[in-house]
């Protein structure tokens, strides 16, 4: 018979036992679901939002596959391959996703970075591309180093935006046109346009100036309020009206290239061979799903692994990082507007997994797509699941339309470029900026005409300038300065290693006046935080001034900053002293100088 201290011990053996299995079981879930954010919203799907990730999802396919064909052309690709950029990371999002209206697929910034640095004639490289794209984007999520991004500041991205639309734009000028063999450098492609003007094809001007026409008035009335503030919209006539052009809107893109192939095929029937130039021929069906080869094959010579990254160059560094603050900024945009809660490192673990997948079925790196996302959000979607009917009419359209593609003309393909990119130059961030801060146009203006030159310099200067603004006054922190019998030196910010020499050249230069002062009080009632650097700094010039017969006193110092000074071996009589403490050291006249708050000594602690 057991003794009752054994069934107690017993009893608690296996309590402790119980709360073991079911914190491992804890952890283990939220771990699932934090990697897995399917596995928290699947168990509560209903018919409902599925209605409404159906009627999203087959919206923005409708949006997709034209801008997939054109913007792979701005990437310098065969039209086909916007398409194979256009599906996986839809369903890959879906299981690793953590917005639910953010779709991620090819996109005009993404493609101009890629025409830059992927090699479009040869599209292996492009691939190789997406797949470390993907792999280094998957490594700073697991990583948690997302937070790199932050280091590039709105007037930079802003900057690096105008200026990309602007590249794109002028870009298509020559399909507008129907120009053909113009160089891929920006600065020969805008003479070689200019230069031959007068090869312009009147067809292809005439229907794409119309295509453009036409798709900036369908944006508009789709973004117009069609019932007066104070009225309510109760005719039904109406409200199907109103949703009718809504749809319309929304589906322009689709519409105009299906009218423009019609136009070219009815004047192909009519003999007109030469009044349109159209799309080539695209391989028909899918993509096939095969590991990226990482060694690549150029004329007689095959280069290794090595060589191809050699070749790819900056565009390692640039397009992940690029990819995942497109990305990142709409997730977070439509998390705030729609109340939910985005994770950065997730969101880069799934956009890095999008790409690594994507890279399987030869397309080129995918990022989030703001028109298609605003558009996924409007529609009603609920769920990232949203984005597998987007995907499904992706592949509709490579496994039936693709024959079709080739009587795309090229002019309507670059109408819905322009028409796209012409609303991402942020020329309205100007003036708001030279409002707020002068200072700030600096970066957003190295960053826009930089970028002309090469995309990578443009962003590396305008980061480099937004940092030096960012370390001015950490380097030379400002000292507001009182001269009297009784020197005053305010820090107007935190001290760290970077600023102590400008402070302590500007202490001793007070200190060499003639006459020199009787003391120096330092205020240091806005620092929040020093380092050890600072300490030593600081006895350093505490030695200095006493061996001239000089006193130094410390003023407005808060608690936490007063025990590193003391611990680093200044004296606490000297720190937030009163005015008998100092009038015992110096002249009491110099006490009056010193602001009551800040010569009061908190004895709290």
């Amino acid at each position: 018979m057991s003794s009752p201290r054994s069934t107690r011990v017993e009893l608690q053996q296996k309590c402790i036992e119980n709360c073991s299995e079911r914190c491992d079981k804890s952890i283990f879930t939220n771990y699932i679901a934090k990697r897995f954010p399917i596995s928290t919203w699947l168990p509560k799907y209903n018919f409902t939002a599925l209605q409404f990730d159906i009627i999203a999802g087959l919206t923005v396919g409708l949006m997709v596959v034209p801008q997939g064909l054109a913007y792979a052309l701005v990437a310098g690709l065969p039209p086909q391959y916007g398409l194979y950029s256009a599906f996986m990371g839809c369903f890959v999002y879906c299981i690793f996703g953590t917005s639910k209206d953010i779709t991620l697929g090819p996109t005009a910034i993404m493609s101009l970075i890629v025409s830059a640095y992927g090699r479009p004639d040869i599209p292996a490289f492009v691939i190789v591309l997406t797949l470390f794209s993907g792999l280094i984007q998957l490594a700073m999520g697991i990583l948690k180093i997302g937070f790199l991004v932050n280091f590039i500041s709105i007037p930079v991205v802003s900057g690096f935006t105008s200026s990309a639309a602007i590249i794109i734009a002028i870009g298509q000028i020559k399909d507008l046109l129907g120009l053909r063999d113009v160089p891929r450098p920006f600065i020969k492609r805008v003479y070689y346009t200019f230069r031959h003007l007068g090869d312009t094809k009147t067809g292809d001007l005439i229907l794409g100036l119309i295509c453009i026409v036409v798709l900036l008035s369908l944006r508009k009335v789709g973004r117009s309020k069609w019932v007066k503030e104070g009225h309510q919209e109760n005719h039904k006539g109406l409200r199907l009206a109103k949703k009718l052009v809504w749809i319309v809107s929304i589906a322009r893109n689709a519409l105009i290239i299906l009218l423009a192939s019609f136009v070219a095929v009815i004047f192909l029937q009519h003999g007109f061979h030469d009044a349109f130039s159209l799309t080539d021929h695209l391989e028909p069906g899918f993509p096939p799903f095969q590991a990226p080869s990482l060694t690549i094959t150029v004329g007689n010579q095959t280069l290794s692994t090595l060589e191809v990254l050699k070749q790819v160059g900056p565009g390692l560094a640039i397009v992940p990082l690029i990819g995942f603050l497109e990305s990142i900024a709409i997730a977070k945009a439509f998390a705030r507007k729609n109340k939910y809660k985005v994770d950065a490192s997730q969101e880069l673990i799934a956009l890095g997994l999008a790409n690594c997948f994507s890279s399987f079925v030869s397309s080129y790196p995918v990022t989030g797509s703001f028109s298609r996302t605003a558009v996924n959000a409007q529609s009603g979607v609920t769920t990232p699941a949203g984005g597998i009917f987007t995907g499904a009419i992706v592949l509709l359209a490579l496994g039936v339309l693709t024959p079709f593609f080739k009587y795309i003309p090229k002019a309507s393909l670059a109408a819905l470029i322009i028409s796209s990119v012409l609303t991402m130059i942020e020329y309205h961030i100007v003036p708001k900026i030279w409002k707020a801060r002068k200072i700030d146009l600096l970066p957003f203006f190295i960053t826009f005409f930089g970028c002309f030159y090469e995309i990578e310099l443009g962003i590396l200067l305008g980061i480099g300038v937004s940092l030096m603004i960012f370390l001015y006054p950490v380097v030379w922190p400002k000292l507001i300065k009182a001269d009297c019998d009784y020197t005053v030196i305010k820090v107007n910010g935190d001290l760290i290693y970077a600023g102590m020499e400008h402070v302590t050249s500007e202490i001793q230069e007070m200190s060499y006046s003639d006459p020199p002062p009787r003391g120096v009080v330092i205020d240091l009632s806005v620092v929040t935080q020093i380092d050890f650097t600072v300490t030593q700094s600081l006895l350093m010039v505490l030695e200095d001034l006493e061996s001239r017969k000089i006193s130094v006193f410390f003023s407005g110092v808060q608690n936490h900053i007063r025990d590193i000074m003391v611990d680093s071996g200044i004296e606490l009589s000297i720190i937030n002293p009163t005015p008998d403490a100092m009038a015992r050291v110096v002249n009491a006249e110099a006490a009056p100088f010193l602001p009551q708050a800040e010569i009061t000594i908190n004895d709290s602690e």
